[in-house]
């Protein structure tokens, strides 16, 4: 263009001349740029939706758009065309990604597409079904699964619920542990004992432990990746029914002859035997306990008593388990399990699978008393109750 140049040569200021002949080349707004792209997981693993987007000036970190996937892991903003871009793309369980585009690169009258492949952070996946136990199921080898159930998960090291389920009409749920934190899960189901499970993950040496999951079939399957860092868990998690008079066998809880001692291997298990109680106060149960045919019957009514009452006072004792809700029932030996009766010759083992305790449900409350509080309140009052302890040992052993 002349007339600019020639009024330059006469000395004329051109930019105060603009309005009369047009915008100045250098002073022309940019016009905007449409910025698209996607979001993939790592190993075609599909795409990720709901992941934040934040689109920055480079170097100053200034905000100009934001956005969020959609189900296709898809994204859209506006943004000047004359700046250095910095994309960000986060979601939980996700490694940020951040991807940097210079303003050269964005040419007029095009759109700017990029693709974003996402990590996720090292963890493992627990994905749960809820079931009946086969051995209650109407045929065998089935698996009568569980809908409907009040699924929580807490999370002990940051104190906060991670995930509330009301009534899942479903009987699974997938849920992604973080490593280096401890959780809680209850299942709660109208009709079935409440269920505790308490998980490790990457806790002191501990890459992944369960407390309280017990041994299922098909059982904890595990498949990790390289270093152990990543992993699905595929687990069967049983709810046991809830009706009265229905005893049900606690495993291992057994007595050297002519004892009543709590033995280490039975204490193993009543500490499991005290959770399932607090965890479901509306109950009241029968500790009924068995001894096998050797020595009088009187005498082996009386020594089962004793050992009924042992195992009442020792989940009193150790697991706050009110007292009425438990009772002690002694047997002798009028339920033998096997042919060991009097008279007949039998081994020891086989003895003592007769000297045993059972559980019956002798009672059901109409309201439990855990069912308007939550698993955070729960876990809350615990710990307030496990420091009034502490703090009242501290006192004595100050005496």
């Amino acid at each position: 263009m002349k007339l600019p140049l020639l009024l330059v040569l006469c000395g004329i200021n051109t930019l105060a001349l603009a309005p009369l002949f047009g915008q100045a080349p250098d002073t022309l707004p940019p016009t905007p740029l449409i910025l698209e792209g996607y979001v993939f997981e790592a190993n075609n693993r599909g795409y990720v939706k709901n992941v934040r987007i934040k689109v920055l000036t480079q170097p100053e970190g200034k905000l100009l758009a934001r956005a969020t996937t959609n189900a296709n892991g898809v994204f859209r903003v506006t943004v000047p065309r004359n700046r250095d871009l910095l994309v960000v793309a986060e979601k939980k369980l996700f490694l940020p990604r951040q991807r940097e585009i210079a303003r050269s690169a964005l040419r007029d009258g095009e759109k700017y597409y990029l693709k974003m492949e996402f990590e996720r952070k090292p963890g493992y996946v627990f994905d749960v079904t809820i079931a009946e136990p086969r051995q209650v199921t109407a045929e065998v080898g089935t698996v009568r699964a569980i809908d409907s159930a009040r699924i929580e998960i807490y999370n002990n090291t940051t104190r906060s619920e991670e995930l509330v389920l009301q009534k899942w009409p479903y009987p699974t749920f997938k849920f992604n542990f973080e490593r280096g934190h401890h959780y809680t899960i209850m299942i709660r189901r109208e009709g079935y004992f409440n269920k505790r499970i308490e998980a490790y993950v990457d806790v002191e040496g501990c890459i992944l432990c369960f407390d309280g999951l017990g041994t299922v079939e098909p059982g904890v399957l595990d498949v990790m990746s390289s270093g152990n860092q990543m992993g699905t868990f595929l687990a069967n998690v049983e709810l046991e029914p809830l009706q009265l008079n229905t005893t049900y066998q606690i495993e291992n809880i057994y007595y050297d002859y002519d004892k009543w001692d709590i033995r280490a291997d039975a204490a193993v298990e009543l500490d499991n035997l005290v959770g399932m109680l607090i965890d479901k106060p509306a109950v009241t149960v029968e500790l009924g306990s068995h001894t096998d045919s050797r020595g009088s019957a009187a005498y082996n009514l009386q020594l089962s008593e004793k050992r009924a009452q042992a195992a009442v006072a020792y989940l009193i004792e150790r697991g706050r388990v009110e007292m009425g809700t438990l009772v002690a029932k002694g047997y002798g030996e009028t339920q033998l399990v096997n042919r060991c009766r009097n008279g007949v010759l039998c081994d020891a083992q086989a003895h003592q699978k007769n000297r045993r305790t059972e559980l019956k449900i002798v009672g059901i409350k109409a309201v439990d008393p855990l069912d308007n509080k939550s698993l955070k309140t729960i876990i809350e009052e615990e710990r307030l109750l496990r420091e009034i302890q502490n703090s009242e040992i501290k006192i004595e052993a100050s005496k």
